[in-house]
């Protein structure tokens, strides 16, 4: 099986994905929605977002996620409940 590789016309898409992303790590965004809103094909996204970032589009914002949730934590007085819905852990799912 050939090994996809981006190609240079697709990296534009896959950063404006990621901005989106660290932007906002709490929204709640499927990558097929995702692909929509930067105007990629998922599949591109997903073969693309892994090759430049060395992660899943899953736990790259699953990462930010935890890694805003760790500062409100350290640096406000906000409560678990606030803080978890604020970076999208308000449900089971993560």
């Amino acid at each position: 099986m050939k090994k996809e590789t981006i190609k240079s016309y697709d990296y534009p898409y896959i950063m404006e994905a990621e901005k989106i992303i660290a932007a906002d790590p709490g929204r709640q965004l499927t990558i097929t929605a995702l692909a929509l809103e930067v105007g990629i094909n998922s599949f591109k996204l997903r073969v693309g977002f892994k090759q430049l970032f060395k992660t899943t589009i899953h736990q790259y914002r699953l990462d930010l996620r935890l890694e805003v949730a760790t500062r409100l934590l350290s640096e406000t007085d906000l409560t678990i409940s606030e803080i978890a819905y604020k970076t999208g852990f308000d449900s089971r799912d993560g």
